[in-house]
This record gives structure tokens, sequence and C-alpha cells, in this order.
């Protein structure tokens, strides 16, 4: 049979259903909304809600809703309703069938047809139940002549719902909302009313709101209201009492900015816009008005936006707000393209563009759908959305939906069409070979766009048309395609290749397989096949039958090939490429036989046809219409029968295009237009076509057409301040472009082009978008359209513009005489007629008929109408408010015209002193009540009050133009006594002088700075500031106090940071310790005084630096690199700036080997100093961890050290092996073993055994042997007997070959003696493991263990084991299986030994922590570790906790034996103990020490530099008040004056009187006794006095004797207080007992008596004083070979050591007694050991209290082992203050006299002071006299123990 690549048969095709066959299914669209819903729907309950939702699309879509997660809304009968249409109906209900899933809920409508489905926006369904409401009328009260505001109040349950509708003005007048107002009333939008120009009589009216719910249409009117105007008399400055701080409006609404002020005068208001570079003022005009304290704009747009600032000023001064203005404009949402059609695999890309106005708007939030669901990408800025390598999934409908920040959502949709996509075979079969006589399926899937079609075939022809043949396919959900054949009893003719193509416009695909049938061969008919000139044909012999030998063609009875372009494949089909007419047509034979000899032959007739070819043809260019053009289609080459057809555009000639065709010959077709039209253009297609091909050319005629209008333009009018749409489109070819034109005149007159810009927008398709238009928008446009065909067309229309009357300003104003005809004019603009109407306060119609003083006057103007009013002879009652109303048919305005008559002046009234000063006042007065007359000025007269009243000694100012209500009258004198009196000026004369006013003028502050300013530091956080008061002349009042300002030199912020500090009234001198300053920062200092009038003149500032301090912290960027096996480089950055504190001396690096030593022989710790920022470490051990720490340092010291940093030098050749042993095993045999080298400087890679043998002198041989570096043995065997072997070894590391160890010989022997091949050695294990001590030996020896030279026996110990190898294994060891296990072997014929030293390693013991010195805030304490448990210390823990407090923990270095506790709180009692840790475990703690800070309640002072009296007052110097190391922090004041009432009451002056340095008492009667009770407090405690003083006599001398005896014998300062009596008495009767207690204790028990004994020492000084100079101790060990200072100078008093006893040796963790012994010293030393390199003490004794002077040093010489004598000191001693402010005495310096004290005081001025360095409660143990002195030889210092 044959097969060609083309054969033109006739193929039995299935009939698809009509929507597969439909290319692009065009009749298809997705749906889109045409009614969406609102975003927000709010109903009441009483009328329901409607949601309306509609949708267009093909089909037509069908509406559903959903709730916002999805599921449906279905019908719920009497509720919810779902109508046909797509409408929800939420149906009335009652309250208490309220629902919120129901009824406050978010719905969703989403429209779907076949193509997609869209979502709507969410809609926000929120039902409200009616309910009954009150509203209430709020009143923001104003002066006369300003503006008052009335606000209805509306309950917030309803108050989004409700809104102002209307105010009424009682009884009936109704006030609307209007963007302008009349002049008097004006209701905002916003619900406001505002009353300008308040007058008394407004004071009667009232006024009522009415409301409106805006759902239920229910009207609420609130109940009557009346006005209050405030009586405020003179000058107030302006204040902004409302305004509305943010306005939003949409676009084309009208806004209303509010600013009211308050002020009198009232203020005058202007308006800034603040949108540019600076504020510029806003101008009145057409679409801006400003009414005082309202700016209105109509119409608002985008450019409106944005800060406004209104200001309102009087004489008094001036107030401004911003308020801001926001524009919402709308934005509209498209999708480019909006369809798109894209190829299977292909890329979509949508972009959704936003505008507003036609401009671009970006960076919105934008969310993209697909068919309803949100694509899990979106939520993002970019408005690109991009769909990769399509699939059938993805066609359908996508929306683009941008949320606004105000809430609201836009969208827009599009839909994705599948394009063209060729067909894919996702199925097909394979080759069958089959018996006849089964059935048979054959199967082919297939998938593209659109549908593919799928066709079968036999050997290239239909299937064979009987009953066994069945074809079927379907198509599946996803548009596949499947197909299939079922033969059902398969026979031999129905072998053969079967092929299913499937085909689609886009391309076809083929699959061909071969069904085989066992059977002879068989060939079937073959009809006629028709092969095409030039291509390839393909024959194929369509043979059935299996199996098949041969296949042979033949052609005129010779087989073929017989020609070059002929040839036979491989599976018997015939091939001709090219193939030519006249040489291969005619009749072609094939036959097939099998192996058996069978054969079949078949002919069949091949016949060539040529394929036809176009001569190409055009059509000529410029062709017009009305034109003729003819053209001619022409076959060059082509065999018949041909045909030829002409088409346009792809489809054939429409009847009515006019065209004619006629053939010219078979082979020539002509076609010709006789009348060329614009329907003429377009693409002109020949087709030709025969049996063989169809071929097509195709030429583009294009007519020129003049443009003509699609849309002619007209005239048009529009109103003012709207848009309008002026529309002008044209087509033609090419397409026309639009031009639009303005007369600059008349109609005929020259035009101007118009061109894109504000408010004037040319649209793309030619028409001009005019927004708010104005009158010079109006005129005549022309249109023009021009293609350059022709000359173009045009059309001129006129655009009207319908003007609302407006006037040039809202008001004005007139003034006239009384008596004189008033003149009222006001010129109008807008559309005529224009109707004028005057009236009188905005509500009362002038009309001259009833009214005989007025005449009305009205005049047309170019622009509009100009109207008069007449007032003749006037009044004072025609004053007031007058409008001028126009109204026309678009519109009405109102201009306001005040009239004010003049009268002569009234004398002013209320006269008073607004503001009194040292040396001016300023008056105030209000003008007469009912006076309306015009001042044009006010004379202010003034004079000394004690003057003598004659007429010249008046002085007088003026007050003009414009005149106001307030004068300042300066240059008087402080402290005066002035009458004041005022005179109003007016036309008619000056008024009648007012009632004078009597002032008395007030002090001054300070004129002059301090002076002697200076400030020194005293550390680096602190400065002393001292000064001395201004001069007396130019202090003005009594100095109240100081105010101390600083800053930061450094910083470019020029304010200065003030502390108030307080004054003694005296004008002393003042001094501040500024603390908790940067640390090494240069300061500029300023300090003022000030009185009760306020603060004087800032001195000349003056600079001060705080001390350098260390850094606080480490460098940054730490690196560290290995250079070599020894060394190190370390490199990094300087701290921050911020932080060094001072000039950085350098750096220190700090380093030690990570190494786990047994207990180390020596502190590796090592430190280097370098300036530099990178330094090498040189000397290191090889390939060993390293810890490094860098550190920054100052002047002052060492900085915070950075965390640590590892780093690991480089590996290096190893050392030797330690050791080497070389036993003989056997008669053969030697045995060798090694130890690994104890520095192996890397990682040991394998060992090299060097072997070499001699006899006698002379080296036989010798030889190496590499060995795995787990290997530590090795057996030379095979040896020959009685030579001698000498070996050595090395090992390697990755760098190379180390040294080798020691040369060990050995000669073979016979006999084996008994060795050891173990190695002994130190042995280290932690506590409750395993070890396993080897004894491998030679010889089968006899083994026997020792420890410690005592035999060992098997179960000897109950934790150990010996094996059969000799290994003895001791588990669960104690720190008493440490010692030396020595293991013995003897066979006889030889002995060996070993000895292993085991040391066992365990938690340390107990820390002995003894505290060396304590303050108010701190506790400096030292430790000494006891044992370490045979491993290194890793570090310490110390647990604190205040008596009462919860405990804190702090864990410290393992190299520190000190730390210093600060932050503490003064004078109270802490716990503390420390662990130490290894790394076994933590030690028990060390004994609890209870440390107690110094400090204690407050003491008491001597009355005589307590108190100084006065006549009428009594200075209280609280700063002599001794605090006793803790801070005062408050005191209790009261007194009383002494009568013969014991009951008398006590006057508080306070009870929470903060420090300071002076107190007065004031108001006291002069010669009268005076009790005084205080109480002063800090956080020890409080200290309770009563004092007596007597105050001078009113001339100031001393009190009468009688009365100074009086108090003398008055209650006393101890006695005189009860509440200090009971106590006293208690504790004397308690030590009493405690004192007998101890004698009988100490007579019947004097041994092993514990005695607890708590002792405080009472100082006065402060303790924090001694902070800043005495430093503490850090030698803290003294044992008999420790060094003590050398010279008394050398130690301080307050120094602190700790002694030991040398006959009480208990270590702690022995459990022995651990006594702590306290003393004071002073040392400026580092210490000279640390850490654990000192034992610890051998014994310590705790004392409780320690006491020692600066002033008195006892001698004593006596050795150490002397018994102690008894020595006691006791020294008290009182010191004063001499700080002004709390932190003063904190922090403070050494004591120094006061320089500002009286001469009372100097008996205070040159006592000293001691201080107890330490305060401490403990526990004590020993065995002697409770009372011990221990001395010190060669040294005079002397301590007592108490």
């Amino acid at each position: 049979m044959w097969i060609s690549s083309r054969l033109f048969v006739i193929c039995l095709l299935l009939r698809f259903d009509a929507t597969i066959s439909e290319p692009f299914e065009t009749h298809l669209r997705g749906p889109g909304f045409v009614m969406e819903p609102p975003g927000r729907v709010e109903f009441s309950n009483s009328s329901g809600g409607w949601l309306d939702c509609s949708a267009s699309g093909s089909p037509q879509p069908t509406i559903d809703w959903v709730h916002a997660d999805g599921t449906a809304v279905t019908e719920i009968h009497g509720v919810r309703r779902v109508l046909r249409n797509g409408t929800l109906v939420l149906m009335p209900f009652a309250a208490a069938a309220y629902h919120q899933d129901i009824h406050n809920t978010i719905y969703r409508c989403i429209a779907s047809n076949s193509v997609g489905r869209i979502v709507s926006r969410d809609v926000q369904v929120r039902a409200v139940v009616a309910q009954a409401y009150k509203v209430d009328v709020e009143v923001l009260s104003a002066s006369r002549g300003c503006t008052a505001i009335l606000r209805c109040v509306v309950p917030t349950f309803v108050k989004e719902l409700v809104r102002v509708v209307s105010w009424v003005h009682e009884p009936a007048i109704y006030i609307y909302p209007s963007l302008q107002g009349d002049g008097k009333f004006h209701l905002l939008p916003t619900g406001e009313l505002l009353i300008h120009n308040l007058q008394e009589s407004d004071e009667s009216q009232s006024f009522r709101c009415r409301s409106m719910h805006r759902l239920t249409r229910q009207v609420v009117v609130s109940s009557p209201t009346r006005l209050r105007i405030n009586s405020h008399r003179g000058i107030i400055s302006p204040s902004v009492v409302e305004h509305t701080s943010h306005v939003q409006v949409s676009q084309d609404e009208g806004a209303v900015l509010l600013c009211v002020a308050q002020g009198c005068p009232s203020p005058e208001y202007s308006w800034y816009t603040q949108n540019g570079a600076g504020p510029l003022p806003v101008l009145s005009g057409p679409r801006v008005r400003l009414l005082g304290p309202i700016l209105a704009i109509e119409a608002v747009t985008g450019e409106d936006s944005g800060v406004y600032k209104c200001t309102a000023s009087n004489v008094g001064g001036e107030a401004s707000a911003e308020l801001r203005l926001t524009v919402a404009t709308p934005i509209q949402v498209e999708i480019s393209p909006n369809v798109l059609s894209v190829h299977m695999g292909g890329t979509a890309e949508f972009r959704c563009v936003v505008t507003s106005n036609g401009s671009p708007v970006g960076m919105q939030n934008i969310l993209w759908y697909k068919d309803g669901r949100q694509l899990p990408s979106s939520g993002r800025i970019e408005d690109t959305l991009v769909v990769p390598r399509v699939s059938r999934e993805n066609r359908g409908m996508y929306q683009c939906v941008v949320r606004r920040p105000e809430g609201d959502t836009f969208q827009a949709t599009a839909e994705l069409q599948l394009g063209d996509a060729p067909p894919v075979l996702l199925y097909s079969f394979i080759e069958q070979t089959l018996q006849p006589g089964p059935a048979v399926s054959l199967k082919c899937s297939a998938a593209g766009n659109p549908t593919p079609q799928i066709s079968w075939t036999l050997d290239g022809f239909p299937l064979p048309s009987n009953g066994r043949f069945m074809i079927g396919q379907y198509i599946t959900v996803h548009g596949d395609v499947i197909s299939h054949v079922n033969i059902s009893h398969v026979m031999v003719e129905d072998g053969g290749e079967y092929s299913c193509i499937a085909e689609n416009r886009a391309g076809r695909v083929e699959h061909a397989a071969r069904l085989n049938i066992y059977g002879l061969p068989y060939i079937r008919l073959i009809p006629k096949v028709t092969a095409v000139s030039g291509e390839t044909l393909n024959l194929k012999c369509p043979v059935a039958g299996y199996p098949i030998e041969e296949i042979h063609w033949e052609r005129g009875g010779r087989e073929l090939p017989d020609d070059i372009r002929q040839r036979v494949q491989p599976d018997g089909s015939l091939t001709i490429s090219p193939v030519q007419k006249h040489t291969d047509s005619g009749v072609y034979t094939c036959w097939a036989r099998n192996k058996q000899g069978h054969s079949a032959r078949r002919s069949g007739e091949v016949t060539v046809i040529v394929p036809p070819i176009i001569e190409p043809f055009a059509f000529q260019d410029g062709l017009a219409e009305g034109m003729r053009t003819r053209t001619v289609c022409g076959v060059s080459r082509g065999d018949a029968p041909l045909k030829l057809i002409w088409l346009k555009d792809g489809e054939p000639l429409p009847e009515l295009l006019g065209a004619n065709v006629t053939m010219l010959d078979q082979y020539s077709s002509l076609l010709s237009i006789p009348s060329l039209s614009a329907t003429h253009s377009g693409e002109y297609t020949c087709v030709a076509k025969n049996p063989a091909a169809e071929i097509k050319y195709t030429a583009l005629l294009q007519v020129k057409v003049p443009p003509r209008w699609i849309v002619e333009p007209v005239d048009a009018n529009v109103e003012r301040n709207r848009h309008i749409m002026l529309h002008c489109q044209a087509q033609g070819v090419p397409t026309p472009s639009i031009v639009w034109k303005k007369a600059t005149g008349s109609k005929s007159g020259e035009y101007e082009e118009v061109r894109e810009r504000p408010f004037t927008k040319l649209l793309g398709n030619g028409s001009m978008l005019l927004q708010h238009v104005k009158e010079d928008r109006e005129g005549f446009y022309l249109c023009q359209a021009n293609n350059g065909i022709g000359t173009g067309i045009g059309k001129v229309i006129q655009l009207k513009v319908n003007s609302s009357p407006y006037f040039s300003s809202t008001s004005r104003s007139v003034t006239v005489k009384k008596g004189d005809t008033a003149l009222l004019q006001c010129a109008v603009s807008g559309d005529k007629p224009i109707n004028i109407v005057w009236m009188r306060s905005g509500k009362n119609t002038l009309n001259p008929s009833t009214n005989y003083k007025i005449s009305v006057k009205q005049d047309a103007t170019p622009d509009g109408v100009s109207a008069e009013l007449q007032i003749r002879t006037v009044d004072a009652t025609d004053s007031g408010p007058y409008f001028c109303r126009a109204t026309n048919l678009y519109g009405n305005d109102q201009q306001l015209v005040q009239l004010q008559v003049q009268e002569p002046p009234q004398p002013p009234s209320v006269l008073e002193a607004a503001m009194i000063s040292s040396r001016s006042v300023n008056l105030k007065w209000q003008p007469k009540a009912l006076s309306s007359g015009d001042v044009s000025k006010y004379i202010v007269e003034y004079r000394e009050a004690e003057a003598t009243l004659f007429i010249d000694q008046w002085q007088h100012i003026e007050v003009k133009d414009p005149p106001s209500y307030n004068a300042l009258i300066e240059n008087l004198k402080p402290a005066t006594r002035y009458a004041f009196r005022v005179i109003a000026e007016g036309n008619a004369g000056r008024s009648a002088p007012s009632q004078e006013l009597i002032v008395r003028t007030e002090p001054q502050r300070p004129a002059g700075p301090p002076l002697s300013l200076s400030a020194r530091p005293l550390s680096s956080t602190e400065l002393l500031i001292s000064w001395v008061a201004p001069l007396p002349e130019l202090r003005h009042g009594d100095i109240q106090g100081y105010n101390v300002g600083y800053r930061l030199a450094s910083s470019g912020n020029t304010a200065y940071n003030y502390t108030s500090v307080s004054g003694d009234g005296e004008g002393g001198n003042g001094e501040l310790l500024l603390s908790g300053l940067s640390k090494f920062a240069r300061y500029s200092i300023v300090v003022q005084a000030f009185n009760q009038v306020g603060p004087g003149p800032l001195s000349e500032p003056t600079a001060a630096q705080t001390m350098e301090d260390v850094p606080s912290r480490s460098p940054e960027d730490v690196r560290c690199a290995a250079l070599t096996s020894q060394s190190l480089q370390v490199s990094w950055q300087p701290p921050p700036i911020y932080h060094t504190n001072g000039l950085l001396q350098g750096y220190k690096l700090i380093f030690e080997p990570i190494i786990d030593d047994i207990v180390p022989n020596k502190d590796e710790v090592e430190s280097r100093k370098t300036t530099a920022l990178t330094t090498v470490l040189t000397g290191l051990r090889k390939y060993t961890n390293y810890s490094i720490q860098v550190l920054a340092h100052t002047r002052m010291g060492d900085g915070v050290l950075s965390k640590p940093l590892y780093c690991h030098t480089e590996e290096d050749v190893p050392e030797a092996p330690s050791d080497i042993k070389v036993v003989v095993s056997s008669p053969q045999s030697l045995y060798v073993s090694w130890l690994p080298p104890t520095e192996p400087n890397g990682v040991i890679t394998k060992y090299s055994l060097y072997t070499r043998v001699v006899n006698g002198r002379e080296e036989l041989n010798n030889e190496k042997r590499s060995l795995p570096s787990q290997q530590a043995y090795y057996e030379a065997k095979n040896l020959h007997p009685h030579m001698e072997y000498q070996f050595w070894v090395t090992a390697s590391t990755r760098v190379g070959e180390g040294k080798s160890s020691r040369v060990a010989s050995q000669i073979t022997t016979n006999r084996v003696p008994a060795r050891i091949i173990s190695f002994g050695g130190a042995v280290v294990r932690p506590w409750r493991s395993t070890v396993t001590l080897p004894c491998t030996a030679v010889g089968k020896p006899k083994r026997e263990w020792f420890k410690a030279d005592v035999a060992l026996r098997q179960g000897g110990l109950h934790n150990s084991q010996l094996l059969d190898t000799g290994d003895l294994i001791i588990s669960s060891l104690q720190l008493a299986d440490s010692g030396n296990y020595s293991c013995q072997v003897d066979n006889g014929i030889g002995t060996d030994r070993l000895t292993h030293m085991l040391l066992v390693q365990v938690p340390p013991s107990a820390p002995v922590l003894y505290v060396t010195s304590a303050t108010s805030s701190s506790i400096l304490m030292h430790w000494k570790c006891g044992f370490t448990g045979n491993a290194p210390i890793t570090g310490y823990t110390l647990f604190y906790r205040r008596a009462t407090g919860n405990t804190d923990e702090m864990q410290l270095s393992r190299h520190a034996s000190s730390h210093e506790l600060k932050g503490l709180v003064c004078g109270s009692t802490y716990q503390i103990h420390l662990n130490a840790h290894n790394k076994v475990g933590s030690s028990p703690a060390s004994i609890m020490l209870h440390v107690r800070t110094q400090g204690q309640a407050p003491g008491l002072p001597a009355t005589s530099s307590l108190l100084a009296p006065n006549s009428t007052s009594v200075l209280i110097r609280l700063h002599t008040w001794p605090d006793n190391g803790c801070p005062l922090m408050y005191f209790v004041l009261q007194y009383r004056a002494v009568t013969d009432d014991p009951d008398k009451e006590w006057i508080l002056v306070s009870n929470a009187l903060k420090p300071q340095r002076r107190v007065v008492i004031s108001n006291l009667q002069s010669s009268t006794l005076y009790q005084l009770r205080m109480e002063a407090h800090n956080v020890a405690g409080v200290s309770p006095a009563e004092f007596s003083f007597v105050t001078l006599t009113k001339d100031g001398d001393p009190p009468p004797p009688e009365i100074v005896q009086r108090g003398q014998r008055g209650p006393s300062v101890f006695y005189g207080n009860i509440n200090l009596l009971i106590p006293t008495i208690a504790a004397v009767s308690g030590m009493i007992c405690t004192i007998a207690l101890v004698i009988i204790c100490y007579r019947h028990k004097q041994s092993n008596h514990i005695q607890k004994e708590s002792l405080e020492n009472r100082a006065n000084s402060e303790a924090a004083q001694r902070e800043r100079y005495y430093a503490t101790i850090h030698k803290v060990s003294m044992q008999n070979n420790d060094k003590i200072p050398e010279t008394s100078e050398d130690i301080s008093p307050y120094a602190t050591f700790q002694l030991s006893e040398a006959g009480n040796l208990s270590q702690p963790h022995h459990g022995g007694p651990a006594n702590t012994l306290l003393h004071s010293f002073m040392y400026h030393e580092r210490a000279l050991a640390e850490g654990c390199s000192s034992p610890p003490p051998a014994a310590v004794l705790k004392q409780p209290t320690t006491t020692t002077t600066t002033t008195t040093t006892t001698h004593h010489y006596h050795h150490h082992n002397q018994r102690p004598q008894k020595t006691i000191h006791n020294y008290y001693q009182t010191s004063p203050f001499h700080n002004i402010s709390k932190n003063r005495r904190r922090h403070s310096r050494k004591t120094e006299p006061e320089s500002e004290e009286s001469e009372s005081d100097q008996d205070q001025l040159t006592s000293s002071r001691t201080e107890s360095s330490n305060q401490h409660e403990g526990k004590i143990k020993h065995n002697s006299d409770s009372r011990l002195i221990q001395h010190f030889p060669n040294h005079n210092i002397s301590i007592t123990y108490l």
C-alpha cells in the first residue's frame, strides 16, 4: 500500500461540540459589574436594607452573595432574601431579633459565568436599632464684639448617625448651613453655629438645635439656650479657643476652616497658606471667602490641600493656629489590557493603572484577584502582575483592587484568554503483536488551543468501514481530547501501521505504531495517490500479515530504486525527493514475502501535480476618494484545474463594496473598483489553488479620506465654578489631529492655541475638559481637525459662563456723624437680571415704603449691578450691620456693610491695672456701656500719689489711631504709689476724666549677675560651682536663690540645663555640686540670681572640665590571626570617642592559654602594653588555644575589658616522645613501647620507629617503620638471637617529623625476664569516676600492687578490682584514693616495678571571705581560696542580700581576690557569702558575713548653730544638721509660742520640707519665747528634737533677760521630749542587764563560749567624703611572712586589714571556725598578691566594731606572740555642714570652714571630726578574753578590739 506526506483523502472525523470548534470563543465575555454595591450600607431596623448588584457578560452572569469567609449567603425566612435580579434584601426586624452575623457583618457579591468570576468590594452592613436620644447645646461664650460658638451635643451612641440640619433663632428664624453665612449667623457644615460681633442685646436671644437621624429621618430639637457674654475688661491678648485642626473633604465640595479666637478688643484675623517656601497670605477670590474666623473655599481641588495658618491679633498680642486641609480626589482604576490573549506556555502581563483626574497616582496598596480569589503574591506596591507559563488553569477573570488609607476601595477587571497552542499528545498507544481473534483497543489523548481534532489512519488511509471497527472520543473538563479505536475481532488484514493525528489551526502532531497480526502476507487496496511537484513523496506498502521477511518495489517491470532520487527505507517504504511531474508519474507495484515463501503484491497509480505561483501585484499610491483603481492577479505556473478568488481583510468581497472581479483567462483575474471610498481601504488577497496547494498574495489599498466630524462641537453654557466637556471628534485617513484654539477678541479675530494646564485637560479623543470654569474662560473656541488631506475642517463655538452674583469683598464699613445722611453702596458682578435686597442685621428687609428715612437706588453696570442705600438723619440706633443681598437665576451672594454713627465720647469706666511692674503699669479700661461715640484717642494722666495736687504735676500720654482700651506707662519708680485717670477724646471733644486709680509699683528682678563665678572638678562626673551674690544695688529685692546653668561646650546646642539652688535671702555666697556629668568633658557654666519677681541676667560663662576617668567601653572589632606556631597577631579599633573618658595612653592585652593543668605552678595570665592598634604576641605555646582580651587605659587607669576572643596558634613539629622501653618478649622478639610527646605541638599523624642492628661496633642494618598515631607500641619478631637491637621513635604532625626519643637498646636472649612494658606517672581523674592503672608485663610474671608501700589484695579496697591482665581498676573515686600506686612483677628471672601517682580532683573547699572596708554605699571584701580540689579555680559566685530583700548573685573572675559592692543602701545590714568553682563542681558556701554599711540616723545640732532669731522671724540653718553619713531626705517643722497654756496647738510649717541651706519662719511676735519641734529623716531613721528661742525686740535689740531665763528654765532638748526620754531609759536599762548577764556567763563558762555582739560607731561625719580621697587596701593577708607598711604615713586610719592569730589554725574546708577580724587602714598601692597565690589565713577573728582616729596614735612595741594589752580610745566630735544642695552633702570634699556663717557659729568652725570606716555586725568565736589588742612591732599603730 502507498502513503504520501500529503494525501488528499477524506478522513473520518468525529463531530465535536460547537463550543470546541469555535477558535477563540469570540461569543464569550467575562463578567463585569454594571452596578457594584457600595462599601458601606447602613439602615434602620424599621426600614430594612437593600444591596443591589448587577453584572453583564456572555453568557449572562449569575449573581451570588457570600460572607467574608466565603460561605454562601442563604435566605432566612422573614430576615434575609436574595432576589432573582441579584439584590440582597435585609428585611425590617424587631430590636430583639438583631443578629450580629446578619445585621453587622461583611457581604460580598460574586458575578460568574463560564469564563470566570469576579468579586465585589467588601460591603460592611450595619443595622442600627432605633433608639430615642436627646441633644443638648454647649455654648462657648465670648466677649463683646467677638464670636460665640454654639455646639449641638449629640450622645455618643448615635453621634455618627445624627447630623445638625438647622438652628432655630427664637421664635421662628431658621438658620441653615452655608459656606459664608449671613454676616451675623453662620451655621457651618459640621453643625456649629457661629454668632459674630456679640452685643449686649444678644444675651436675651434664645437658640435651639435641630438634628436629624440620617437613617430613621427622626428630627430631635434641643431645649432653648441663651448666650453668655464674658465681662472682660481692659486689654486681653487673643487666644485661639476653637479651631479645626484637620478638615477632610472630597473634591468639588465646599470646605470651611474654623479658627475662633477670643481677646479684647476683638481680634483681627489673617489667613496664610504654608504650602510653599514660606507663608503666603490667602486672598479673597471667586472661590475663596475670608470671613474673619472662617476661611470658606468653594469647589475645592487637590491644589487646595495643605497647611493653613490663621492669625488673630489685637493690641494685646497675637495668637495663631495651624489647620490642615485634605482633599480626597477620586481615583480611577484600569487594567491594561482589559482583554489579553496569550498562547499556552507564554507569559501574560497585566498592569494596574491608577489615575486621579487624569494624572498617575503612585504608591498604592494593590491586591490582585483571580476568579474571585486573592493571589498569594498580591498586597504589594507594584502595579504589574506577571503570569508566566500560561496554562488552561490561568485563563479567567483578573481583578486589580486598590485600597486607599482612608478605607475606600476601587477596582478594575480584565480577562485572560488562551491563544493558539499547537496540539500535544498526552497519551499514545504502543506497537502490539497478536494472534487473530481477540479485541484490540488503541487510544490517543491530546491537548491544545483551540481544542484539537483527532483523526485515525491505517497505513495513511481511513480506517476500514466495517462493523468490527468502532471509533469514539470525548473531551475532559480540562479541555483534553481522548480518542480511541476499538476492533472487536481482529483479523490478519487489520494489521498495519495505525496513526492518530491531532490537529488544530496552530499545528498538528502525529503518532504511529504497528499492529502486527500473525498470518500470511496481505496488501490492501490503495486508491490513486496525488503528489506535489518539487516536494518529497513517501510511498509505503500497506502490507498486513506477520512476520514479513522482505518488501520490494517495482515500476515498469524494473525493481526500484533505479534513480538517485529514489530510496527504499529499511521499513520497506519508498522515498522520492524531489518529485518530478513527467518522470515520476505512473504505476508503482509493491510485493511482500515471508520466510515461508508466501507473498502478495499490489499496484497503485501516482499522479504528480504542479502547485500554483502568483505574480506579485500592488495598488498605486496616492489614491483618494472618488478615484478609480484596478489590479491583476496572475498565476505564472501551476496545473489545472486552477481556481482564483479575492478576499478583503481575510473575508470574501462583500457585495456592498462595489468591486468588480473579471477572469481574463483561466490563469488571470482582474479586480477593479470604479469609485473609491474610505470603506475600500484594507488588505486585498488573491488566492490561487489547485489539488496540489493553495497560494495567497496580499496587497494593501489605502484610500486617503479628508477629515469629517464624528462629534461636531456645539455651543455650550456652564455654571460658574463647574466643569464642562467640549466634545470634538473627527475621523479620516490618516487619522486627523485635533487642535483647540480660543479667540483673543471677537469671533472673527485672532485665535490662540489652547494648551494643557491646570484645570484645562486635552483628552486623547479630541475633547477638551474645562474645570472650575470662571468668567475668564468665556468666549469663542475653535476646534480644528486636519490630516493633510485637503484643508481640514473647523468649527467655532461659543462658551457662556453663567455666573451667580458675587462681590469683590465680603464686607465693608461706613462711618458717619450723628445727624448726617449715611450712603451705603454695593457693587455686584454676575449674570443679569440681578435682584438687590437690603437687609438690617441679616433678617429685616428694608423697604422705603415703610421707613421714611431710607431710599434705595439701583443702576446697571457692564459686569452686573450697583446698588445704593441712603439713610437720612442717622443716630445711634441706626448703627449696626446691613446686608446687600444679590440674587439671579444661578444663585445668590451678600455683602456686609457695617454702619457706625459717631457721637461725642463719654468718660471711660472700669479703669484698672492689668499689669503692675517695678517701672511700668499697664492700664486698661472700658468705654461707657451705652456709648457709641467715635473715640479718636484716649489721654492717660498720671502723677505720684504723695505729691501735692497741682495741675501742672499731671503727666499724660495719648493712645490713638486706632484707639485701644489699654496703655503702658513706663519709666516709673519701683515701689511707688501713683494716681491714674483716663480721658476719651472724639470729634466732639474730650470726655470728663474717669475715676482715679491708685497703684503701687512692684519690686524688680535683679539687674546684675552673680560675681566671682568659678568651677573646679572634683571627679570625672562632678564639678563644684561657687559664686558671690550680685551687688546690693542691683538685687532689687531679696535673693531667693540661684539658677545654675551648664552645657557641654562641644555640643551644638546653645541651651543650658538649669538647676535651682535655694538662697538664704541675705545675699550670701553659694555653691553647687553638679554630678552625673559626662566624663572628661568641658562644660560652660552660667549662674543667675532670682528674687520674688524673677531671675536676673546671666553671668559671664565660665568653663571647666571634668576629670579624666578610665574608658567605659572596651576596644571594638577585636580580631586575631595566627602567624606561626608561637605567635598571634591581634588588632582592634579604639573605643567610641564618647566612651574614652580621657586621653588614651595606650592599650593592654591580657591573654592566657586555655589549658587544663592540675594545679598550675604559675599564673600564665600575661599582659602586654602598646600604643598601636595591632600587636604580635610571641613566645606563645605551640598549637594552643589562647583567650585574648583588650582594654584601653587612660591616665586614670584601665578601662573595660573586651569579651574574650579565642585564637589558636599554628601547628609545629612535635617534641620527642617522652619515654621509650624495649624488653625481651621471646627469644626472637622484642617489645617496644613509648609515651607520646608531652608537647605534641599539633595533631599527631603518625609515629616513625627506627631500628638498628649492632654487632659490637658494627652497624649491620637499619630500618624505619611508620606506625599509626593511635599505636604506642611495636613487637619486633623473627629477630636474630644474641644480637643487639637499638630503637628510637619520632612523632609527626602535618608540619613534619619531630625530635627523636632517646635510643633504647636490647639484646635478644633465650631467657625472658619479667619486665613491665606500661608506663607509670601522674594520673588525674575527677571524683566519682573510674580509673584503670595498667601494668602490662612480659615473661608471665607474678604481679603485686602496692598503695604507698602497702600491698593490695583482691578486694582489699572496696572500690578496686585487680584484672587478670594485671590492670588495677578503681571506681567511684574519692579524694582519699589519691596516692602512689605501685605494680611489681617477678618471674624468677627478673623483676620490675612502676608507680602511678593518682590525683583525684574534687570540688574546691569554701573560700575564706572577709570584709576590709565599708562606706555608706559600698562594701569592699577580699577572700582567700582554700583547697582548690586538685583543679584550677574557674570562677567565683558572690551572693548578697539586704536583710529584708532578695538575694542577688554576681559572677566573678577566677583571677579575682577582691570585689567592691556598690550602690548599696546607707546604714543597712547585708548578708554576704561566696562560692568557688572548678571544673568538677562548686564549693560549699563561705561563712555568711553580716555587714552593715556606714551611716546612722541624723544627729542633733547645737541650738546656737541651728537658730538665728530676728524681731519677727527666725532663720533655721538646716545645713548644720548632721546627717551621720546618710543623706537627709526631709524635715518635719512646727512651732508654737510658749504661754501659760500647756496645750497650745503647734503650728505646722511643713511635714515634708526638702533639705536646703536655710529656711525662715516669719510673722512672729517680737520679744516672745517660742518652742520649735523638728524631725530630721534619712534612710537610717528619724531624729526628733525640740528647741527654744526668743525673738528680738522690735528695734532689733536683745530680748529682756527674764524672757531669756524663762526659756533656759523651759524644756530642754533631751528631757523635754518624751519621745527621746522613754527610749533612752529603756536602752540604759537594757545595757545594765546585758552587762550583768555577761559577767555571770563569763564566770561560769570560761571556754568554748560564743558571744554575739553588735556595736555600731556613731560618727557625725560624712562617709561619702572619704570615698574620693581614701582608697581601700588590697594587701589583706597578714601572715608572719607578710609585710605591712613601713611608716605611719603609709597607713590611713580608714584602711582595713585582716589579722590572724597563730593559736587558732583551723581551715574552713576542714570544718574549723572562720572568724573575720576587721581593722581600718589606708594603703595607696596595688595588691602585692592576688587570687589563690596566697594561702588562706591560719585563723580569722570577727571584730564587730573598730574605731580609729586621725588625731591620736598610741605607740606599742611587742612581739607577735606577746599577750595583748588593753587600750581604749573614744573620740566623738562633730562638724557642721557647709553645702547648699543635697548632692553636695552626699559627695563632699574635705571639711572646710564656712565663710558665710555668722559670728555665733565660729565655735563650730574649728571643730574636727572622726569617722569610722567600717560598721559591721557579725559573730565571733574565741577562746581568750573578749577584749583583745593586736600590736604591730616597730610601727606606731594601736588597734582596739571591743
